[in-house]
């Protein structure tokens, strides 16, 4: 009989030993203070991006957020939200990490973030470490009381990320915190022996089989500071409060899971872009790595130092010499890779002397937080703009292996690949297409509805695709939003399709229709203006979200929408106006912030979020 692997929890240890404070710190940055540019507080933790400002360390694409004393917060930062520093100060230093729970998102834990850190030596079997860092929780209200006590620590021997941020319950042994301490920063440490060979330290919130039981709390945040990880030898302590330790698991078998190559530099000599044996052995053992994970994604970027001219081209040149040995040499497929050619704009060093300098004369490669179905998307634009059809329907196809069953809609409605609509292989390809709807209950009518709303994404000009943000020389993708009198025009056109479809078959199901599918005819409904519709599919919606069909927050928005067009208070506070720096203004309400959470809970709607909170309380 195979036994349940436990979770280990572990209680704070707040006595210091003087041996550990002496001992080398295995965890590079662990205060936070070396970082580069910050350019504004959402500019850097997404698509794979945060080592590259916040050294040594990793998010795994999502979150942790660097609070510096010193960065001047620009017109798109939501002021104080993340970082507060006129009511917590760093513990050391000038900066801090902020991490977030915002278990309202999809998932049973919701959003969490996690930092991991490459430790700089495996930590030994048999051998003792001690682990700690500053904590600091501050007083939310609203938020889940049981939430600080799942804050902790992971041992990895290899690093990982969650896909969608933790939207299910990790088997992940994790070591946390036992006391709580709130607006207040306070150290919290743990003893531990390997019983394997460890590589990464991960810090964040873990799940267990009994917590989280609901997700009707505010989002909360956390900060943490000096994070340490030392070696202590055994004959310096009295008594062995260790813990034994391991995290036994397979990223590979999880879904939640996803395996993460570490980043890799090479460095330059002045005015060089060869490669030296030391880099091909860097770039052997990366291009191992990458082959065990073939759905990865990775962006080359090439950079110079500040003497000389044609940084632009040296740094192209650096970036091709790299890519040249793992296409040709180590046999990896070129479409795995983005190239980027920085030139000297982003030094991590400075170029006032030669050991900054030598920093700066670089190639990165790192992990992006992309699917390989968005790569493929670009190639084919790249091909189109090079007048390369074939090459274009190579990678369309490829791009449609990757898709889930109507995310190809969207070629029907990108301009740039009207060209191809002539060409007899765009029968194929649209075929393939429609044939992702075969398996629904009513495969013409999702069609249509699918259709109906990437119309309406296309006439407000959001038709676009999360890599065209990876770096500056990547492929723009922007519509210009039409006029508001066509885009007016054209959600009344939708609608109309819609209702031919939902007067025949009623309102679209989950089960017939799928999530997506189901959720655009919601969308058309809303955008349609048609208050007399809202009025007729008000209880269609509601007997429907009974049946467990819709989401009750779609039926929440159309009755408050129905309420506010009558003239009369909202219910369920879900129409709000945003006013700029995460401010809100929330459209009349009735009751107060309690009567709402209640009505709210009745249906399994979330809390209020913070935002509106503040706007009802008057707050700034």
């Amino acid at each position: 009989m195979r036994m349940k692997k436990p979770r280990i929890h572990i209680g704070v240890l707040l006595l210091c030993f003087a041996c550990a404070a002496n001992a080398q710190n295995l965890i590079r940055n662990g205060g936070f203070e070396q970082h580069g540019a910050i350019e504004c507080m959402s500019c850097y933790h997404l698509y794979g991006k945060y080592p590259a400002v916040v050294y040594h360390w990793d998010n795994g694409g999502w979150g942790c957020l660097l609070c510096d004393k010193n960065y001047k917060q620009s017109s798109d930062d939501i002021k104080h939200q993340s970082c507060p520093f006129d009511k917590i100060a760093p513990q050391e230093g000038k900066v801090m990490v902020n991490l977030c729970h915002a278990p309202g998102t999809n998932g049973r834990l919701g959003a969490a973030d996690h930092l991991c850190a490459r430790t700089e030596k495996p930590l030994e079997v048999g051998r003792l470490y001690e682990i700690g860092f500053w904590l600091y929780i501050p007083t939310t209200k609203r938020a889940d009381p049981d939430m600080p006590r799942h804050i902790g620590i992971a041992l990895l021997p290899q690093k990982v990320t969650f896909r969608a941020q933790l939207t299910a319950t990790l088997d992940v042994p994790s070591l946390t915190v036992d006391t709580v301490v709130y607006d207040k920063w306070y150290p919290v440490k743990w003893r531990v022996r390997p019983l394997c060979t460890s590589n990464y330290l991960m810090i964040g919130l873990f799940a267990t089989a009994h917590w989280p039981v609901s997700r009707s709390f505010a989002d909360a945040n956390y900060y943490i500071d000096q994070v340490t990880l030392t070696e202590i030898p055994s004959d310096t302590i009295a008594i062995d409060s260790s813990v034994y330790y391991c995290s036994r698991y397979e990223p590979q078998n999880q879904p939640g899971l996803t395996p993460v190559v570490d980043n890799v530099r090479l460095l330059f000599e002045t005015n060089s872009a060869d490669l030296t044996p030391e880099h091909r052995a860097v770039l052997d053992s990366f291009a191992g790595h990458a082959k065990k994970f073939p759905e990865l994604v990775f962006e080359v970027s090439g950079h110079t130092d500040s003497i000389g001219s044609d940084n632009t081209l040296l740094s192209e040149k650096r970036v091709q010499s790299a890519l040249r040995y793992l296409t040709e040499v180590c046999r990896l497929p070129d479409f795995r890779f983005i190239p980027l050619s920085q030139g000297s704009r982003q030094p991590v060093a400075s170029n006032r002397d030669e050991p900054g300098r030598r920093l700066n004369r670089r190639v990165e490669i790192r992990q992006l937080n992309i699917d390989l179905g968005a790569v493929f998307y670009r190639l084919a634009l790249q091909a189109v703009a090079e007048n390369r059809p074939a090459n274009a329907f190579a990678y369309l196809n490829k791009w449609l292996l990757k898709t889930a069953p109507g995310g190809g809609m969207i070629l029907f409605f990108d301009p740039r690949f009207e060209g191809l609509h002539r060409d007899k292989r765009w029968v194929t390809l649209e075929q393939k297409i429609r044939d992702g709807y075969r398996k629904q209950k009513y495969p013409d009518y999702a069609f249509l509805i699918d259709s109906l709303r990437l119309d309406d994404l296309r006439v407000l000009g959001d038709l676009s695709w999360e890599f065209c943000a990876l770096s500056p020389d990547s492929i723009p993708f922007t519509l210009p939003r039409m006029p508001q009198a066509m885009v007016e025009q054209k959600f009344r056109e939708h609608f109309v399709g819609l209702s031919r479809i939902i007067e025949k078959i009623g309102w679209p199901k989950h089960s017939e229709f799928g999530n997506n599918t189901a959720a655009s005819a919601f969308i058309l409904l809303q955008h349609s203006l048609d208050s007399a519709a809202y009025v007729r599919w008000l209880p269609v919606l509601y007997d429907t979200c009974l049946e467990g069909e819709a989401p009750w927050m779609a039926y929440a928005m159309l009755y408050d929408r129905c309420q506010l067009i009558a003239g009369k208070p909202q219910r369920y506070a879900t129409h709000v106006v945003a006013l700029g720096n995460g401010r809100v203004r929330v459209e009349p309400y009735e009751g107060d912030e309690t009567t709402i959470n209640n009505h709210r809970a009745r249906i399994g709607l979330p809390l209020l979020p913070e935002a509106t909170v503040q706007a009802m309380r008057g707050e700034e």
